[in-house]
């Protein structure tokens, strides 16, 4: 009987297990994305990093389908199966500074926020270049590339990745990075360094080089304008992004905002996000030409980075609310009129007012780093749009046309924009040709390191490595949305 070896494992490990029926499991199985309901047979609580190989060894030897939560934002839920076994990394969160090599190494169970509090309590101001939203992890989050509000500064997050520590399919215990000499070792390296999470073992602990900024402290905030005004913004943001220094980055945000007089009524605008590392001062000189467009409100701040996202990060969160999530990514010049149009009539019809859509600005180091450098693709890309498709847990019969208007959405959006692929970290079951968008040229490679790394496949999910699942292009079935197996 499993039950009985699942409880056999639990006298084996120095963590502990919580199954169906214990006090802790509807917490256990609870993502950012509440649309998410898989009810995984066992999830293990690690202790120490050899409980991690334990669970591994106990998901393949019953042949179970296994998968790994960190921060629980997958935004497809493939962090959880069904019937299968978790492992929720949270207790394995230790974190040590090296100030001589101004690294800082952190096990899988943190989240950002646990790595930007200790740095900050180190009183050096370094900072890692880590996710917006504080309650993400860093593995998942590495593992698919990851953007920074400083990657225009100092690269992608993988390219300021050291080392890691990953426990394979075979259950061994390998550590590699950017030193590393055999092949196999800096082929897995590569392949972790935009590869996507899942794929080929579980990431322990990564070794991250920290930054300086620019200055202590840095210009950022809000700028919202009407929705209305979309052509006219985009098309001054459109070229403006071509001129400024690395140090700046301008994100965007397509969504409602409290009407700023009659706080009961919403207003729908666009908005842009200025960060820049560097002066206040220096900072507001360059965004003069976005505050002369006749925004609604622009709310700016002089704060450190961290405390930025403390701020503002928790705002892109799902929070338990039923979503649908995608990405396209657009070349220079992506942001042109026609796009603008399809902003503004697309969001002009959501059929939730908690549906928004944000972009990342890239560039500048971004694309310093050849596009083969590493398993990340998207080097020369400008904007990296992500739709969240919002509405109430309680609401299933909502699912169909909030979907379906996102979809139709970003579809048009791609298509207005010439699109170039999407962003694996916004992974959608929906997505045609997924591998390619995702991966493109880079595929070939990945798949071939996979089934050298994960000869039996055991690490697999619907749109892992190696998967032979693509959905239509006309969205025609929502089951996708539904399952983490084929």
């Amino acid at each position: 009987m499993i039950s009985t070896a699942i409880n056999e494992l639990s006298r084996e490990l120095s963590g502990y297990i919580v199954q169906a029926g214990d006090a802790e499991y509807e917490e256990a199985i609870r993502i950012d994305n509440g649309r998410i309901q898989f009810k995984p047979r066992a999830i293990i609580f690690p202790a120490v990093i050899e409980d991690v190989r334990l669970g591994l060894k106990f998901a393949v030897a019953h042949n179970l389908p296994f998968s790994v939560k960190g921060g629980g934002h997958s935004a497809a839920g493939y962090c959880m199966n069904e019937g299968g076994i978790v492992m929720a990394m949270k207790n394995l969160n230790k974190i040590t500074f090296d100030p001589k090599k101004e690294t800082v190494t952190a096990q899988m169970g943190v989240i950002w926020y646990d790595v930007y509090k200790f740095m900050q309590a180190t009183g050096t101001g370094l900072i890692p270049v880590g996710g917006g939203c504080p309650t993400v992890a860093p593995p998942g989050f590495m593992l698919g590339g990851g953007y920074s509000f400083v990657s225009r500064s100092y690269g992608m997050s993988i390219d300021n990745l050291i080392s890691l520590k990953i426990v394979t399919p075979d259950g061994e215990m390998r550590h590699i990075g950017v030193e590393s000499t055999s092949k196999d070792d800096v082929d897995l390296f590569w392949a972790c360094c935009g590869g996507g999470g899942g794929n080929f073992g579980i990431v322990t602990e990564m070794e991250m080089r920290v930054r300086k900024p620019f200055s202590e402290k840095m210009l950022v905030g809000q700028i919202r304008y009407p929705l209305e005004h979309a052509e006219d913004v985009l098309g001054y943001y459109n070229e403006w992004v071509e001129r400024i220094p690395n140090s700046m980055a301008v994100y965007g945000f397509m969504g409602n905002q409290k009407d700023l007089v009659d706080k009961t009524t919403n207003v729908k605008v666009l908005g842009l996000t200025p960060v820049f590392n560097g002066d206040y001062a220096e900072g507001i000189d360059l965004i003069q030409g976005l505050l002369k467009l006749k925004p609604i409100n622009a709310d700016l701040f002089n704060m450190t980075l961290p405390e930025w996202e403390f701020y503002n990060g928790y705002t892109t969160r799902v929070a338990g609310r039923s979503s649908y999530i995608r990405s396209t990514i657009l070349p220079k010049g992506g942001m042109n009129n026609d796009v603008a149009k399809v902003i503004i009539d697309s969001m002009t019809h959501a059929p939730s007012p908690d549906s928004f859509a944000v972009w990342t600005l890239a560039g500048g180091a971004i694309e310093d780093v050849a596009s083969d450098a590493t398993a990340y693709v998207h080097r020369d890309c400008r904007f990296v749009p992500e739709i969240k498709s919002i509405w109430d847990l309680d609401k299933p019969g909502d699912t169909l046309r909030n979907v379906e208007w996102a979809y139709e959405f970003f579809e048009r959006l791609s298509e207005a924009g010439n699109a170039t692929g999407a962003y694996v970290n916004y992974i959608d079951p929906l997505q045609h040709d997924w591998a390619r968008m995702y991966y493109g040229d880079n595929y070939e490679r990945l798949l071939s390191i996979k089934k050298k790394v994960d000869p039996h496949n055991y690490f697999n999910f619907q749109q892992s490595v190696g998967s032979p699942f693509n959905p239509p292009k006309k969205l025609t079935d929502l089951s996708p949305l539904n399952r983490t197996q084929l």
